[in-house]
């Protein structure tokens, strides 16, 4: 892959050919220092509205040319795409050893080993990069922490995202200065202090009627004898309701009977169809069968005719080469003794 670039004035033209293949351990530490030179660079730029707005590409362009000063011959896609490839095996290999951590499992547990001590095998079980090396990962580790660090500190003394207790804490003169004549007398003036409020005492109230009928004696009702029990009388009601619910309970056996019955009967001509199809496809292949014994046979008898007619035109063919060897033969003889002497 070639890319011609030219310099600002056009003159000095620069044919890059860009390196294909595996990234060697050299290339990824080059790819590691020139992203953490360019987020160096862009952190001391942070204040500055121009560095802010440069889009992704031109960075990323800035990447590949320290590559390539460097000895890294890739392009500015190639180091986006493995920068990308790099931090997501960082943040699995990253994420397994918190958990390991936070386990507190000794590393002679299979499951609790470190991610350093496994084998390709073990790593790719566990849906890990089977191919991370320690370097690699010190080497991201240093620049993640790095960015997340000034980041930290950024985020606390910059414009782009104020620290609360700061704002909370600083005085609002600039506002008042910024508020015209009259709202800043307003705004100056003293709040006064709340004035308490003095209540009415609530009026008298007459006790409720259900206070005055508690006061009152209660009148217990004479205790009921349990020695006999009291006879039960079934209403009508109560029977049609009864009647109704053993025709109810006659009707769900029924429906029952009636369900198993149909799925019997389901059951059955499945059973039928089953076995007819299994007859259906043995006469077939009976069937099947019969067809080649007769078709073998008629090709057996086709060959011992073809023989037969073989053997039949050898023996004519015999007879008629004997046959002229006497009329040649008889032939001789005459003309020897016709010949005069």
């Amino acid at each position: 892959m070639k890319l011609v670039m030219a310099d600002q004035g056009g003159d000095n033209i620069v044919t890059r050919e860009y390196r294909k293949g595996n990234w060697t351990v050299n290339e990824t530490l080059v790819l590691i220092e020139a992203k953490k030179m360019d987020d160096e660079r862009r952190m001391k730029r942070s204040g500055d509205i121009e560095g802010r707005g440069k889009p992704t590409e031109l960075r990323w362009k800035w990447v590949e040319d320290y590559c390539w000063r460097k000895g890294c011959l890739r392009s500015q896609n190639q180091c986006n795409d493995k920068w990308d490839n790099l931090m997501r095996d960082y943040k699995k290999v990253r994420e397994y050893q918190r958990r390991t951590a936070e386990r507190g499992e000794g590393t002679h547990s299979n499951e609790g080993s470190s991610y350093w001590e496994m084998e390709k095998n073990e790593r790719k079980v566990k849906n890990l990069p089977s191919n991370m090396l320690r370097l690699i990962y010190e080497r991201l580790e240093e620049v993640v922490d790095k960015k997340g660090d000034k980041t930290a500190v950024a985020a606390g003394g910059s414009g782009l995202i104020p620290n609360i207790p700061y704002v909370m804490d600083r005085p609002i003169t600039s506002v008042e200065t910024s508020l015209p004549p009259l709202l800043q007398h307003q705004l100056l003036a003293p709040i006064p202090a709340a004035i308490p409020l003095t209540l009415p005492a609530p009026p008298h109230l007459p006790p409720p009627p259900i206070a005055a009928a508690a006061a009152a004696p209660l009148v217990q009702p004479p205790p009921l004898s349990y020695a006999q029990p009291l006879p039960t009388v079934d209403s009508p009601a109560k029977r049609r309701k009864r009647g109704t619910g053993n025709g109810e309970g006659s009707s769900g056996g029924t429906a029952s009977a009636n369900n198993s019955n149909e799925v019997g009967t389901a059951i059955s001509k499945s059973a039928s169809i089953i076995v007819e199809a299994i007859q259906a496809s043995e006469e077939r292949e009976e069937r099947r069968h019969r067809d080649l014994v007769s078709l073998h046979e008629r090709r057996l008898k086709m060959e011992e005719s073809k023989t037969e007619m073989d053997k039949r035109g050898l023996d004519g063919l015999v007879d008629a080469i004997n046959k002229l060897a006497n009329s040649i033969l008889a032939l001789a003889t005459h003309m020897k003794q016709s010949a005069p002497k």
